[in-house]
């Protein structure tokens, strides 16, 4: 692969990832998402014996909505960290590029 399409596809991923991070239409929705999983998720985990049915399916509810926090924060980091270290690398490979 040549530079400068090394440089386009990073400045996309670079873009891609902070738009995932900071959607620029709205508030972020995945730290709203979490916020939410986190204050809501507490509840699912209470057993209320209702129905042995309805409690079970709290139950998975809850494992979940769990795994969704734990994921989700999971891959928030992953693209915090690779859009750090594309927007250091780009600066380098735009200064190769120029000189190409």
């Amino acid at each position: 692969m040549e530079v400068d399409g090394l440089v386009t596809a990073l400045e996309r991923i670079e873009h891609a990832a902070r738009d995932f991070m900071n959607p620029p239409d709205r508030a972020d929705p995945s730290a709203a998402l979490l916020g939410v999983l986190a204050d809501c998720g507490r509840a699912l985990g209470h057993p209320y014996a209702i129905d042995p049915g309805l409690d079970d399916a709290r139950s998975e509810a809850s494992r979940h909505c769990a795994a969704v926090q734990e994921n989700l924060s999971a891959v928030m980091e992953e693209v915090r960290q690779l859009h750090l270290t594309v927007s250091e690398l780009l600066p380098s490979l735009v200064r190769i590029a120029d000189r190409e």
